[in-house]
């Protein structure tokens, strides 16, 4: 089973008629970042040296607010035409139920209003929230926004992770405007999703049908005005704080390493093997929030489920929050304070699916489930903890940033055509005409994003959709491919040519730093970023995928992606703030 985006475009070829949004010029000059802090004479962000740092936390529930319950007859996940649902309304309750309070918005009008589950298949619509509860906090599963707003001096920055398959760089400004309308003085707000295949289609490819649009915008409004909400209460809750950084391999916890967390599905098998842990503390020694770093795709539960649940991230988040106990040891006491859990390079592909889970007290999690995806979440939480408990603390933090937008080509036939089929239509295209035929003479082209924010020790750097970790830390020597795995299968019919494969420094590298995280899918979900020497395309261009693990080349803009994106990071990198 292919996980991620798979099965959808193999009907949209005969889209390729006319038809987008509008187009865009960006002024010329000498090139500096669209804004920057401190110190942008534009931004009112002075610098402030020697001023503490202050953080505070925020959350706020993302379960969406409308959606109508359904009976899966034939236990597919997948609604099909004879399959009833209970036309309810957006409370879920008929006249028939208890506690009934009168018809609401939606109910009894024939039509289903469905929250389409993101990933996977199309067609497979919300039925539900898992319950979830490990014992630990118990507020159960679900979806979440959680932000951390971080400020020193003059300069303000919130970092704030959602449980979301993707959100597009339309609806991180939405969400910035929210955060703006609500009178919350930001200089920057990063949107950062977790990918979490369980959650509502905010990307829009995932709808009832491959040509119909999953996109609901008024869930994308609900998820701006959380957003603004968690923003207004981390800015009130705010207290100085002391940071520190550590970092554990979870290479170094199994026989097999990293493997016993995750499957690389795509050669060459490159795994960053990294949990990593930022950890704030107020003055009176408690945990403000725990920042936590790794990189998998939170699809655990897999495609046959229509519970919406945050994956392994909850069981993750509950941990560091509230610590854990295996079987009969005693209890590993959790940090308090909010966690929140940043996805990290993903591509390639990681998961969860397929590998074989040993925990400690000796059972092996293979079938995908709910049980798995905790076990994998607490197992990385307590990673987590070991990697608070070896951090260095750091001395008087600098917080900055630097933000960039760029343009990427859309080469993808098939994203083409859902552009002009409309399941796209909530994020704007440039640069062609839509009169006239789509070609490589008159290709779309998409607005993104890329920033570089500090935080003392740790940079982040955000990258718009889903890094083959290869580009970040390279490792085509084998020198991050699991225990007892090949890195090239000697059974693949197409293997890369690892000859061909790019010479250091890679990305991290060239950031530089003593801790560098990847914020995967930060502000934009472009889709799986490639390195261009492993690119490949079938006969049928992107509408099927090439022989030998080549699935991700369907479901990205094109080779151009990856060094434009490298460019503009290397570019901030090297730029110097004024």
């Amino acid at each position: 089973m292919k996980s991620g985006h798979s099965r959808l475009f193999t009907a949209v070829a005969c889209a390729f008629a006319l038809g987008a949004c509008g187009a865009d010029d960006s002024d010329g000059g000498a090139w500096a970042p669209d804004q920057w802090c401190p110190g942008d004479p534009s931004g009112g962000c002075d610098p402030l040296l020697g001023a503490p740092l202050l953080a505070g936390t925020g959350v706020r529930s993302v379960i969406p607010a409308c959606y109508e319950l359904w009976t899966d007859l034939d236990g597919d996940a997948t609604i099909g035409g004879d399959e009833p649902f209970a036309d309810c309304g957006c409370d879920q309750l008929c006249p028939e139920d208890a506690g009934y309070p009168g018809p609401d918005a939606g109910e009894g009008d024939g039509a289903h209003q469905a929250a389409w589950l993101g990933g996977f298949q199309n067609g497979r619509a919300a039925n539900g929230v898992r319950d979830g509860s490990l014992g630990l906090r118990g507020e159960g599963d679900g979806l979440w926004a959680r932000a951390i707003v971080l400020t020193q001096g003059n300069t303000t920055v919130a970092l704030v992770a959602i449980d979301a398959l993707g959100i597009m760089i339309d609806q991180t400004q939405q969400i910035r405007d929210a955060v703006a309308e609500a009178g919350h003085d930001v200089d920057l707000v990063v949107v950062q999703s977790s990918h979490v295949h369980e959650a509502p289609d905010t990307m829009g490819i995932y709808g009832p049908g491959i040509t119909e649009t999953g996109f609901d915008a008024d869930y994308a409004a609900q998820i701006a005005s959380a957003v603004a909400e968690a923003v207004g209460d981390a800015l009130a809750a705010q207290v100085e704080v002391e940071l520190s950084v550590g970092s554990v391999d979870a290479g170094d916890y199994w026989e097999n390493g990293i493997a016993n967390l995750i499957r690389d599905t795509r050669d060459p098998v490159i795994v960053d093997p990294r949990v990593g842990a930022a950890h704030l503390v107020g003055p009176d020694g408690a945990t403000v929030a725990t920042l936590v770093h790794w990189a998998n795709h939170p699809e655990t539960v897999a495609d046959e489920n229509t519970l919406l649940t945050s994956d392994f991230a909850h069981a993750l988040r509950e941990t560091v929050e509230s610590g854990v106990q295996w079987g009969a040891d005693p209890a590993r006491p959790g940090l308090g304070g909010t966690a929140l859990f940043f996805n990290g390079a993903v591509g390639g592909m990681m998961t969860s699916l397929g590998a074989e889970v040993l925990d400690p007290t000796g059972a092996v999690w293979s079938e995908h489930s709910f049980e798995k995806a905790d076990v994998v979440g607490q197992l990385v939480g307590e990673m987590a903890l070991d990697a608070v408990a070896a951090a260095e603390p750091a001395v008087l933090p600098d917080l900055w940033f630097r933000r960039a937008t760029l343009t990427l080509p859309v080469e993808n036939v098939a994203f083409q055509a859902m552009f002009i089929l409309g399941v796209l239509s909530h994020r704007q295209v440039y640069d062609y005409d839509p009169e006239q035929q789509i070609d490589e003479d008159n290709e779309p082209t998409v607005r993104t994003e890329v920033d570089l924010i500090g935080i003392g020790p740790l940079t982040l750097v955000t990258i718009p959709g889903e890094l083959l970790p290869e580009l970040a830390i390279g490792g085509y020597d084998g020198s991050f491919t699991p225990p007892g795995s090949d890195i090239v299968d000697p059974n693949n019919p197409n293997p890369p040519d690892l000859s061909a494969a790019p010479a250091g420094p890679y990305l991290l590298e060239r950031v530089g730093g003593d801790h560098v995280w990847v914020l995967g899918l930060g502000n934009d979900e472009v889709g799986y970023i490639i390195p261009p020497y492993n690119f490949e395309v079938s006969d049928a261009a992107y509408l099927t995928e090439a022989e030998g693990d080549h699935y991700e080349e369907t479901n990205s803009l094109g080779p151009q992606t990856a060094p434009l994106i490298e460019a503009m990071v290397d570019q901030l990198v090297a730029w110097p703030a004024q």
